[in-house]
């Protein structure tokens, strides 16, 4: 017989680690703890900010010059395909695209972002306890930060090409500007419940992210992004409404290039996908994050 069996006091301690089954925590104590680390998710977006631009000669120009660029790419595209367009038209159709790529790249970039942040935040997963939502909602604090230095550009492309072309159909400031912040705050809250789903399915399926940059190209196409609202009718309209940034970036083009408040049926369609994508990605990941550990 061996020293270890003959002495139990020597004997190795043995700790198997097993997937836990899908199952809710308390909710009113895992929220509390979530808001009260909320400092820890802002630190955290600021760190990664620094990191990702780190080596960057231009830093966070790229945040403005890549979509700007692709922009007038995709702006001379519609125009070739149109067989051209008057002055006034272009102006309208180039603002239509560069306000609709820069909220779209704001929902891509928390969705993005967040859908990497649990597999890429292994150590902090492995050494600390605190609520693993907390790395998509820096995700989501990173985009943000990143969508505000673009407005400024919009607004400056804009104000020139009333200047050029004083026929244009934009509009100057109205009242409907002030649901820029509910929009902003629908399309934030909408990829931060849809950074939750794709961050847990990245956790067992490790080419979702892979398979995301595509899927989010195709999204963008079928987004009213290069082509307006208006060109939809009868039941082609429920097209914008299945869409989870269908109904915000209709809002959009109605407040940014008409001047007009969203429909009372985008309004509906912008507050249904941020609450449905909120409550369906939290349930998604919150039952599954004591999981994590083991995956990663």
């Amino acid at each position: 017989m061996s020293n270890t069996t003959a002495n139990p006091e020597f004997s190795p301690n043995l700790q198997v680690f097993e997937p836990h089954k899908a199952s809710l925590p308390p909710l009113v104590p895992y929220l509390k703890e979530f808001w009260k680390r909320r400092a820890f998710a802002i630190e955290l977006s600021r760190f990664a900010d620094k990191a990702e631009y780190l080596d960057s000669k231009f830093g966070k120009v790229w945040l403005i010059l890549n979509p700007l660029l692709l922009a007038m790419i995709y702006f001379l595209l519609v125009t070739v395909l149109r067989g051209g367009m008057k002055s006034n038209q272009g102006i309208t159709t180039l603002a239509h695209i560069l306000i609709g790529l820069f909220t779209f790249y704001f929902a891509q970039s928390c969705i993005s972002a967040g859908a990497t942040s649990i597999t890429a935040g292994g150590r902090l997963i492995l050494n600390q306890a605190f609520p693993r939502a907390l790395l998509p909602f820096s995700s989501t604090i990173s985009a943000f930060y990143q969508f505000l230095p673009t407005l400024p550009v919009y607004i400056a492309v804009v104000v020139i090409g009333k200047w050029v072309f004083p026929s244009t159909q934009i509009p100057g400031f109205t009242w409907s500007y002030l649901w820029i912040p509910f929009i902003i705050a629908c399309v934030g809250i909408t990829g931060f419940g849809l950074s939750l789903v794709f961050a847990t399915m990245n956790v067992y399926f490790r080419d979702t992210n892979k398979l995301l940059s595509y899927f989010m190209r195709i999204w963008l196409y079928a987004s009213p992004v290069l082509w307006l609202p208006e060109m939809l009718h009868g039941w082609h309209r429920t097209i914008l409404f299945i869409n989870p940034l269908g109904p915000v970036l209709s809002s959009t083009s109605n407040v940014w290039i008409k001047g007009i408040n969203p429909t009372p049926g985008e309004l509906v369609g912008c507050i249904a996908w941020a609450l449905g994508s909120l409550l369906i990605g939290g349930y998604f990941f919150i039952s599954r994050e004591r999981d994590f550990a083991v995956r990663i």
